[in-house]
């Protein structure tokens, strides 16, 4: 599977389109544009698609951004889709101030994945 870069950010990104669900339901939210961060620890989920999905809270957690600044947050389990792949009980973070789906260490060490910069692509071999 070969995913191209998302260009509207400078430099541009690596992305992977993913969907989520409840654990052990149907993925139910689906082709969603999820940031790939090497240097992010977990996975953040914006806390509307959190909502939508009726995910409750297992945790209060201290979260700090990339600026620095700490503050506490929610934290869910989801199952995360790659293609037929899917990822179960997946710790996330719901973000009640961003948009964006941002793909943490916690998910990317469960795959095997190849960022090609000169390429613009991201390549899952095997999915």
């Amino acid at each position: 599977m070969s995913i191209p870069y998302l260009d509207s950010y400078y430099p541009p990104i690596p992305v992977l389109e993913i969907s989520l669900g409840y654990p052990q339901e149907m993925l139910t939210h689906g082709s969603l544009t999820a940031l790939i961060d090497t240097g992010a620890d977990g996975t953040l989920v914006p806390q509307s698609l959190i909502d939508e999905l009726g995910a409750p809270p297992i945790d209060q957690v201290r979260v700090r951004s990339h600026w620095g600044e700490w503050r506490h947050a929610q934290l869910f389990t989801v199952d995360i889709g790659i293609g037929a792949f899917r990822l179960p009980a997946i710790e996330v973070v719901g973000d009640d101030q961003g948009q964006e789906i941002v793909l943490g260490r916690n998910v990317l060490n469960r795959l095997r994945l190849l960022l090609d910069g000169p390429a613009r692509q991201v390549e899952l071999p095997g999915l």
